[in-house]
């Protein structure tokens, strides 16, 4: 099966913040909701130190404890952030380079999985692939070095993302 592409900035965006969400997004809710734990820890210690005597250090624990929840989200924080400004930099370059891309097509064959953008051929074999994830639409091949491969519905057509996902189900297996 041979499919021949046209670069959508749209279409590319949305499955950009796809693969961003899937690796990102349970971390980012994980230590949301682990701050308030650790703000809510800090002002019950502040509170037992400061008005009542300190009974067995209990207050203190309290600060400990909160301070442990707070400082790993302060930290994920600003490396989640980080992380998101390097995406979306890249996510404009590649905007950039594919604008000016005319033939690009991927051709699911027997042995491999085969991608042609411009004038550059890439024919990954059906070993090199360890998973796929099927994702609002989208196909997502992931390679062993965690390579990303998506393919959205909307760019195929229904039937022909029908025929794609039984395809890559019988190619890769899923252990």
């Amino acid at each position: 099966m041979k499919f021949e592409l046209n670069f959508d900035k749209d279409i590319y965006n949305q499955q950009m913040d796809l693969l961003f969400d899937l690796a990102w997004k349970r971390k980012i809710k994980y230590y949301k909701n682990s701050q308030y734990l650790g703000f809510l820890l800090i002002i019950l210690g502040a509170a037992l130190i400061y008005n009542r005597p300190n009974i067995f250090g209990i207050g203190y624990v309290f600060i400990f404890f909160g301070l442990t929840n707070l400082i790993p989200f302060v930290y994920h924080y600003f490396k989640i952030k980080s992380t998101y400004r390097k995406f979306n930099a890249a996510k404009k370059s590649e905007i950039e380079i594919n604008k000016e891309v005319k033939d690009f097509s991927w051709e699911f064959t027997e042995e491999a999985f085969v991608i042609n953008v411009g004038n550059q051929f890439k024919a990954l074999p059906w070993e090199e692939f360890t998973i796929y994830l099927i994702k609002d639409d989208n196909i997502i091949l992931i390679t062993k070095d965690y390579q990303p491969y998506i393919l959205g519905e909307i760019e195929v057509g229904k039937e022909n993302f029908k025929m794609i996902i039984s395809f890559v189900q019988n190619k890769i297996s899923m252990e």
